[in-house]
């Protein structure tokens, strides 16, 4: 019954209405459009049906049933390498083979440190030039806000040069052993299905590609899963010993989604050796994990200087943490809100995991809904999926790049499911026929399966060329090797100021004075920005200590609601107070900031750790540059602006005045 319920639940998602339930996203697909693709692609399969001789649908049966028939390691080294083909084209074509989200960077960072033989590395003596979200500064170091593993394993690949390659590594390995979990859990030709579907979907090999945790997390729930089903088949301690190690790895890249996912199987586990009285194993992989796990305290310990305490809530304070309460950037986060986040991220899903113009969990909420899948593994990862729904209920961030993101992790549970309701499915239909009415009777299996083939067809032509191109087209800033820039200038040692906008100017300096990272991102969202910019200029000629900066943060907040969104440049998140007089410095920086300007966040991964590489890369803040020249005597300083390197002395700056 429970079963038959999270079938319903997945076929009702996507068309639930949106208003007052879903936020609007551009990516969001309403209820009307799910049912016109139905009808559509219904209809033209259903007519294909009647239609093609018996020949046409004998081979297209025999096709799909050798496909995902048993045999062959080619096969499977066939889709694997095709997999591999298409990741690197993903990461060399969508990405220039670079991180597009600050999370990604900031790991990245985190990696080039660990790379370094170093757990931090030593702060700016001028962190206003280079302090970036989500990296704190503790003193005379700094370090990534993130658990450590994803770093760790990107670190592999900083040494060697290819840091890019990591993560598509991952994504193989995630696909192998996803593939030999199914053979194991269910049989080979669900075993197929699933790596084939892998191979089909645009999210897990988008996402695969590119530098985000994700894709660790993912990886180390993949070899749990198979390293799991290989222990409670044949009870064998060094199973349990890797179970456990792979859920630490991906404890270490994302705490939390780890630990959902691992109370699911901890029950499992329990009773598994319960019944066979078979403890030793059960406390193999358990210590295993344990001992992986605890890195994460050990990283706290050396950073933060308290196991319990990570970076995240050393930067941002205890509003990071899980729960409902007001969030670190001062939106409320409540049952509600987290509720329809996950409601959300599951319509989301139907959209990116295979780009069909029916819902991608359409087979897989039928074959539940039907009764088909009744398994214990169809139950567990069932559980799994929830769970790690449920986990997500109690965080208060969401965002949809590369799709919805913090559901990544559960294609490990979701796309083997995919692939076990599609065989079942077509065991069950075979020999039916329906039709009503006038409505000519077609065969029920060749039916479902033009459904597929149509609308695999129109992802491969139309959907995922789509999604190709908003991620090859977008985030341009972010892509930009401007290493590889400045040495085509003939710039190959010096300082290069990165001009950035007026508002993420604002931002830095208000860290660089002191400024916790939650009490800024509060007050930009909160307040004027010329007002913003009044207080830095206020707070450093007058040379105000932290703890006042942040006082006077308090005193200009005045509510989003007072303020209204009016863009400056390219940059869409400026406040202002409506009708407000702007002063001649807001109007000098809103005349600056119309010509282009770079994102620093995505160059801060081009510097050493140690900010003394031949090039070291800094944002520009105008005429405060000469602060941190006089850092670098010995350097020919430029400044980055509208695609140019311009020497520092020709960028229009007055040296040592601010403005």
């Amino acid at each position: 019954m429970v079963l038959r319920a999270a079938g319903v639940l997945l076929l009702a998602v996507p068309f639930l209405p949106s208003p007052g339930l879903l936020r609007e996203e551009s990516a969001f697909v309403g209820p009307g459009e799910w049912l016109l693709g139905l009808a559509i692609f219904g209809a033209a399969a259903w007519l294909a049906a009647w239609m093609l001789p018996d020949v046409a649908r004998s081979r297209l049966r025999s096709t799909a049933a050798a496909l995902a028939g048993t045999g062959g390691r080619g096969r499977t080294v066939v889709l694997l390498g095709l997999l591999a083909v298409v990741l690197v084209v993903a990461s060399t074509l969508a990405f220039d083979r670079r991180p597009l989200l600050v999370d990604a960077v900031i790991q990245l960072f985190q990696a080039e440190i660990f790379a370094s033989g170093r757990l931090t590395a030593p702060a700016p003596a001028a962190p206003e030039f280079f302090v970036t979200q989500h990296m704190v500064l503790d003193g005379a170091r700094w370090y990534s806000q993130y658990p450590p593993g994803h770093a760790a394993v990107l670190a592999l690949g900083a040494l060697l040069g290819a840091a890019w390659l990591v993560p598509i590594a991952l994504s193989l390995a995630t696909a192998f052993f996803l593939q030999r979990f199914a053979a194991r859990a269910f049989d080979e030709p669900t075993a197929r299905v699933t790596l084939v579907l892998l191979l089909l979907s645009p999210f897990f090999w988008f996402m695969g590609a590119s530098f985000m945790n994700h894709v660790s997390s993912l990886a180390g729930v993949a070899v749990f899963l198979y390293a799991f089903a290989r222990w409670e088949d044949g009870g064998r301690a060094g199973a349990a010993a890797v179970a456990g190690a792979a859920l630490g790895f991906a404890f270490l890249s994302r705490p939390l989604e780890a630990l959902a996912i691992g109370t699911v199987f901890a029950g499992v586990a329990v009773g598994s050796a319960w019944r066979s009285r078979r403890w030793l194993p059960l406390a193999v992989g358990g210590a295993s994990f344990l001992a992986i796990a605890s890195l994460y305290l050990a990283f706290n310990a050396a950073t933060t200087g308290d196991p319990l305490r990570p970076g995240y809530i050393e930067l941002w304070g205890s509003a990071h943490g899980l729960g409902f309460h007001e969030s670190p950037w001062g939106e409320r986060h409540t049952a509600a809100i987290g509720l329809r986040n996950q409601i959300l991220d599951l319509s989301l899903l139907n959209v990116f995991l295979l780009e069909w113009p029916i819902p991608a969990l359409l087979p897989l909420g039928l074959a539940l809904a039907a009764g088909w899948l009744a398994g214990r593994w169809d139950r567990r990862l069932l559980a799994a999926l929830f769970m790690v729904l449920a986990a997500n209920v109690f965080y208060w961030h969401r965002d949809t790049f590369l799709g919805p993101r913090f559901l990544h992790v559960t294609l490990a549970f979701v796309l083997p499911l995919t692939a076990r309701a599609l065989v079942v499915g077509a065991r069950r239909l075979s020999g039916r026929r329906i039709g009503t009415g006038g409505v000519p009777a077609v065969d029920a299996a060749t039916w479902a399966l033009l459904v597929l083939v149509l609308s695999t067809a129109y992802a491969v032509a139309y959907g995922i060329p789509a999604r190709f191109l908003i991620y090859r087209t977008g985030m341009a800033s972010m892509k930009l090797d401007l290493v590889e820039a400045a040495h085509d200038a003939g710039i190959q040692h010096g300082l290069v100021f990165v001009s950035e906008s007026w508002g993420s100017r604002v931002i830095a300096e208000l860290r660089g004075l002191g400024a916790g990272a939650s009490a800024v991102e509060k007050a930009y969202r909160q307040s004027d920005l010329c007002d913003l910019d009044s207080l830095v200029r206020s707070a450093e000629s007058e040379g105000w200590s932290g703890v006042r900066v942040e006082a006077a943060l308090d005193s200009v907040r005045v509510g989003q609601e007072a303020l209204v969104l009016v863009p400056v440049g390219e940059d869409p998140t400026t406040r202002f107070r409506p009708g407000r007089r702007l002063s001649a410095e807001c109007l000098e920086q809103i005349e600056y900031d119309r010509g282009r300007y770079q994102n620093f966040t995505a160059h801060l991964p081009d510097n050493r750790p140690t900010l003394d590489g031949p090039l070291v890369f800094a944002r520009d803040l105008r005429a405060s540059n000469a602060r941190l020249l006089r850092g670098y005597p010995d350097r020919e300083a430029w400044v980055f602006r509208g695609g140019e390197f311009r020497p520092l002395r020709e960028a229009g700056v007055e040296p040592g005045a601010r403005r």
